[in-house]
C-alpha cells in the first residue's frame, strides 16, 4: 500500500509512463491470480479517478495541487450572452456559456491555467427549481508545479445533469476526461457515473455559493484507454467521500473509500483509493 501525499506527488511526478498501464509480469506480487495492473499502474488509475471524483464538486485541479481560490485568479470568465434570459426567475439562466480562456490561478508553487468553456442550461425553464445541466466544451485545466518544472493537464468534454435541494444533490456524470501525466503519458477516461451529495448541515446548499461540506456517494462504469490498452472500470464508494470545504489542497476529501474494479478480458484488479486527509490518499491493488 502506497501513501499518496502532496509531498510524494512532488517526488514521484516523473515516474509514471505509458508502460504503467500494461499487464503485470508473472512474478508481480498481487493477491489476484490474473492481475491487470502493476502497482504503478494502479497509482495512475487512482490519479485519474481521484481527479474525476474531485471535479464533481467544482472546477478542481489535479491531486496535490492547491485548491483554487477566487482571490488568486488573474481574470474574470466571460459570459455569453452577457445578460442571459431567465424565464422562471430561479437561480439558473435559460442558457449561458462561461468561457475560461486565459484564466490562471496561482499558489503554493503551482500555477493552474484554464481554457475552454462550460454551457449552463436550465432544463426546466418554465419551472422554478434548482435543476441545471452543464456541458463542458474542451474545458481544460493545466497544472504546473513551478518547483519541479512538471505539468499535468485534463481536458473534459461531456454533460452533467444536476437536481438539487438545500439538503442534497443528485448528479449524473457522462463525461470524457483526456488526462496528460507529468511524464507526457496520456489516458482517456469515458464514464457514466451517478453521484449523490448530502450536506453535513441540512439546508446549507445554496445556489451560487460554494458547496458546503458533506458526503459524496458515487457509482457507475467507465472505460479507460491508454495507448493500445483499454480497460473497463466499475467504480463505487464503499464509504462515502467526505468533502471538506475548508481543505486547501486537492482532492478536498478527508475520508472515504473509492473502489475501481479494473477489467481487461477475463482478468481484473481492484484498485482501492482510501482518502485519509485533505489532499492525501493511499492506493491498494488486489
Amino acid at each position: 500500500m502506497r501513501r499518496m501525499s502532496r509531498r510524494v506527488w512532488r517526488l514521484t511526478a516523473g515516474t509514471i509512463t505509458v508502460a504503467v498501464f500494461t499487464a503485470c509480469s508473472p512474478d508481480s506480487p498481487s493477491t489476484s491470480p490474473n492481475p491487470v495492473l502493476t502497482q504503478p499502474g494502479a497509482n495512475a488509475v487512482a490519479e485519474v479517478v481521484a481527479t474525476d471524483a474531485a471535479s464533481l464538486v467544482a472546477v478542481a485541479p489535479m491531486p496535490g495541487a492547491p485548491a483554487m481560490a477566487t482571490s488568486s485568479a488573474s481574470c474574470t470568465p466571460t459570459r455569453s450572452p452577457s445578460s442571459p434570459t431567465n424565464s422562471d426567475g430561479d437561480p439558473v439562466p435559460d442558457s449561458v456559456r462561461i468561457d475560461f480562456t486565459g484564466c490562471t490561478f496561482s499558489g503554493d508553487a503551482h500555477t493552474v491555467t484554464l481554457s475552454g468553456s462550460i454551457d449552463i442550461v436550465d432544463p426546466t425553464p418554465a419551472i422554478t427549481d434548482r435543476a441545471f445541466r452543464t456541458r463542458n466544451n474542451a474545458f481544460t485545466r493545466t497544472v504546473t508545479n513551478t518547483t519541479m518544472g512538471t505539468t499535468r493537464s485534463v481536458v473534459e468534454n461531456g454533460v452533467r445533469s444536476v437536481i438539487g435541494t438545500p439538503d442534497q444533490i443528485q448528479l449524473t456524470d457522462t463525461m470524457q476526461t483526456d488526462y496528460t501525466f507529468a511524464t507526457g503519458a496520456t489516458a482517456s477516461h469515458a464514464r457514466k457515473w451517478l453521484a449523490t451529495f448530502v450536506a453535513d448541515q441540512a439546508g446549507s446548499i445554496q445556489m451560487g455559493s460554494p458547496l458546503p461540506s458533506g458526503n459524496w456517494s458515487v457509482s457507475g462504469s467507465s472505460t479507460l484507454t491508454s495507448g493500445t490498452n483499454s480497460y473497463s472500470l466499475s467504480v463505487s464508494t464503499s464509504d462515502p467521500l467526505h468533502y471538506n470545504a475548508s481543505c486547501t489542497v486537492e482532492p478536498r476529501f478527508d475520508s472515504g473509500t473509492l473502489t475501481a474494479v479494473v477489467t481487461k478480458g477475463t482478468a481484473s484488479t481492484t484498485v482501492t483509493i482510501q482518502f485519509t486527509a485533505c489532499g492525501q490518499y493511499t492506493v491498494t491493488r488486489s
